[in-house]
């Protein structure tokens, strides 16, 4: 399913635009500041629900304006589909197919979107906290059944923390969480299952975009490593009984701090290349950036997989810090397959590129095709 066309509404710095797009590649050409990330992140809020920059709807209404509104037609051999969603503070307006709903939530999942800024260089040199995010936004949209699952779980977790605290603090119900308990590991051990189903999933895409990109021999792995002791299985009745062993092993821990010390909240995952050294200490900073983006590449392939359509692929400064043969080469990557947003301030980038692209420039918040 591609994108056909787009309204943008009072949306960052954008005045009521009407863009058509191309089913394949398309490049926004400008200046820094313009307002090209603002155009993708336009797409991504009306496609995911949210923003990949900000947590505060207010944040995106225009300065001056008291509302943003955006709608999106998007087309697939199958069905046509008509998105909308628009906040004045008062209320959230959300509409599919002319059908109004209560949340922002309903958009999530109705046209799969991968996204890479160049804020996620985090993925591979931040916290265990970037790399979970990333996990979770592209398995819930590759798996209707982990977004359940993974909700399931945080309800569960934060239930059993609640009750934590309350025997840290000398209240006892220890009925109460054995229940939470329990549904903390069957949901969690879901999670840790679908995570490590993934990895191993991914691999050969992983490499073979890491490998194209960067002209090098080096093979990029990443491993799953999961809190506590659970071990390294894919049968689930092995991680539950691992999960139940490390929870008790930390039990005492966790009543004197209050909090849940195990579980998939707090894995991880390691990123080697070579199998030998770890990217977020050993990597440059190039190398990193190109590891980040063979993860989001190979992550459109495996919802293409999965749910037998390719996603909207949408690629802010991607690139930045790339030589000119990473360059070219990434441009004939995304000439074929999923529909794909590039912004850019480099126009001698596409120059010598061949094949079904749309140029645009963007200046102050107008955006206009070439």
């Amino acid at each position: 399913m591609h994108l056909e066309k787009i309204k943008i509404c009072n949306f960052r710095n954008y005045s009521p635009s009407e863009v058509e797009l191309s089913p394949r590649l398309n490049i926004l050409c400008g200046k820094n500041g313009q307002g090209k990330t603002n155009f993708l992140e336009a797409i991504a809020f009306l496609t995911l629900g949210r923003s990949f920059r900000t947590r505060r709807d207010e944040d995106l209404i225009k300065a001056g304006e008291k509302e943003f509104y955006l709608k999106g037609k998007f087309r697939s051999s199958e069905e046509d589909l008509i998105l909308e969603v628009g906040n004045d503070l008062s209320r959230v307006v959300v509409k599919v197919n002319g059908l109004p709903y209560k949340s922002k939530r309903e958009l999530f999942g109705r046209v799969r979107t991968v996204i890479f800024t160049p804020d996620d260089l985090q993925i591979i040199k931040g916290g265990p906290e970037k790399r979970r995010e990333f996990l979770d936004l592209y398995l819930a949209q590759a798996y209707p059944d982990y977004r359940q699952i993974y909700l399931r779980f945080y309800r569960a977790l934060y239930q059993r923390n609640a009750l934590l605290k309350k025997l840290r603090e000398g209240r006892r119900d220890l009925n109460e969480l054995e229940v939470w308990t329990n549904r903390m590991v069957e949901e969690g051990s879901r999670v840790v299952l679908y995570r490590r189903q993934t990895m191993e999933e991914i691999g050969a895409s992983l490499n073979h975009y890491h490998q194209l990109m960067s002209n090098e021999q080096e093979t990029l792995h990443c491993l799953y490593k999961g809190s506590g002791s659970l071990p390294d299985t894919l049968d689930l009745t092995a991680i539950q009984e691992g999960f139940w062993r490390s929870l008790l092993r930390r039990s005492d821990d966790e009543r004197r701090r209050g909090y849940t010390l195990v579980g998939p909240h707090r894995d991880d995952l390691q990123i080697q290349m070579n199998q030998r050294w770890e990217l977020r200490v050993y990597g440059s900073q190039g190398q990193q950036r190109t590891a980040a983006l063979a993860l989001k590449l190979a992550m459109v392939d495996l919802i293409e997989k999965t749910q037998g359509k390719a996603p909207l692929l949408l690629l802010d400064d991607v690139f930045s810090e790339f030589d000119s043969d990473r360059k070219q080469e990434l441009l004939r990557l995304l000439t074929v397959g999923t529909q794909t947003v590039i912004s850019t301030t480099e126009l001698k980038t596409t120059a010598a590129l061949a094949g079904p692209l749309k140029l645009f420039s963007v200046a102050s918040g107008v955006i206009s095709a070439e």
